[in-house]
């Protein structure tokens, strides 16, 4: 992972965001730059695994299951790699995983959940084949149409939350071709009924403006709070490039604590060594 940080250290921005961007990283060299962290947290207590182990026999495949902190009853899904693809060939390089969501269940799990389940699992795994079978295509034909050119794709996956409630995938693209351009997936799914949620159905019809204004917020207090964050946010260089709104089909996922966390690509909000940022919604979702 070294030569992958080594490389994406070295990117070079867009020349329209340069002059804006050289003025934030001036201020902040004396600084170490900004890095966001993501780890994966507990997906369960040790009290509800112990309680489960209580009630039912020690030699029961159940209780195997609740020692893994998977859910006894309702939906659960495992994550396996299906596809690698690798290069490393003069000025290519390529290290793709292709995961795909797999949909199991419990006795317990009504027939209604388990079929929906099972249909966004499907989705999931056909929204990531069709991503990663683009930028595979897209990589072999720069592979095959340039000789001096520099290609670099980087594709893998975490699971963010696993916990009785919620399965939340992230899917990691990344591309380099003299600069580069880091971009995030995620995909969540809710184990009691087996529906992929969406954001009005957490805050209804006007979800866009209310989620917008408390991206806002989020925004103007960090850059109040340390002048080394910068979001493009009623900043006269930017103009039209400033955030205004979420995009109705917005990127988000559902932490560990029930939290919706929106999620931005790098340059989308913010310039590039601000990388892919996310906001924390205060309310947990029900």
């Amino acid at each position: 992972m070294e030569k992958w940080k080594k490389e994406y250290e070295e990117i070079q921005v867009p020349e329209m965001l340069k002059e804006r961007i050289e003025m934030s990283v001036y201020r902040a060299k004396k600084d170490k730059r900004r890095q966001q962290k993501r780890f994966i947290r507990a997906i369960g207590s040790m009290a509800a695994v112990l309680a489960v182990a209580l009630i039912l026999p020690n030699t029961s495949q159940e209780v195997s299951a609740a020692m893994q902190q998977i859910p006894v009853l309702g939906n659960f899904f495992k994550v396996v790699t299906v596809r690698e693809f690798q290069v490393e060939e003069d000025h290519y390089t390529a290290d793709v995983k292709v995961p795909e969501v797999v949909s199991e269940t419990q006795d317990g799990s009504s027939e209604e959940a388990v079929q929906e389940a099972r249909q966004s699992a499907e989705a999931v795994n056909f929204d990531i084949q069709k991503v990663t079978d683009e930028l595979i295509r897209q990589f072999q034909e720069e592979m095959e149409s340039s000789e001096e050119g520099y290609q670099t794709l980087q594709i893998d996956s975490t699971v963010l939350t696993d916990n009785d409630r919620w399965f939340s995938l992230e899917l990691v693209m990344f591309e380099a071709s003299g600069s580069g351009y880091e971009r995030h997936r995620h995909y969540t799914i809710d184990k009691t009924t087996g529906k992929q949620p969406a954001l009005a159905d957490f805050y209804g019809s006007d979800y866009a403006d209310k989620i917008s204004e408390e991206v806002k917020t989020q925004m103007r207090s960090q850059m109040a709070e340390d002048e080394n964050v910068i979001y493009w946010l009623d900043d006269p260089y930017m103009g039209d490039e400033n955030f205004s709104r979420i995009d109705e089909n917005q990127d988000f996922y559902i932490n560990a604590d029930g939290h919706v966390v929106i999620c931005f690509d790098e340059y989308e909000v913010a310039p590039g060594y601000m990388g892919c940022v996310e906001f924390v919604l205060q309310d947990a979702v029900e």
